[in-house]
């Protein structure tokens, strides 16, 4: 498996290393069988920045933890409270 990780990166690294020798991004995307969107990511992610210093793992879109997440005991407070509202308020919404 450390192996195909290996060779993701490697071909990430050498899909970036394509386009800043002059090649089109649509032309490297066709070589290496990705869409062009893959090919426009890695180089984003390189911009700027030596080859040897990119983060060529694949991450998340999302955090590990979402700091801002309401606590689950606060939740079930105010999803109960709805709940009394609904079954007892003398107000009808529509």
């Amino acid at each position: 498996m450390n192996e195909q990780k290996g060779t993701k990166e490697q071909r990430r690294r050498e899909m970036v290393t394509a386009v800043r020798r002059g090649g089109s991004q649509r032309c490297v995307a066709q070589r290496y069988g990705v869409a062009l969107s893959t090919v426009q990511f890695w180089v984003a992610r390189a911009a700027g920045k030596r080859l040897d210093r990119v983060d060529w793992s694949d991450r998340p879109s999302i955090p590990a933890a979402l700091p801002r997440r309401t606590e689950r005991e606060i939740e079930d407070l105010v999803l109960q409270v709805r709940h009394e509202l609904k079954e007892r308020s003398d107000l009808v919404l529509k």
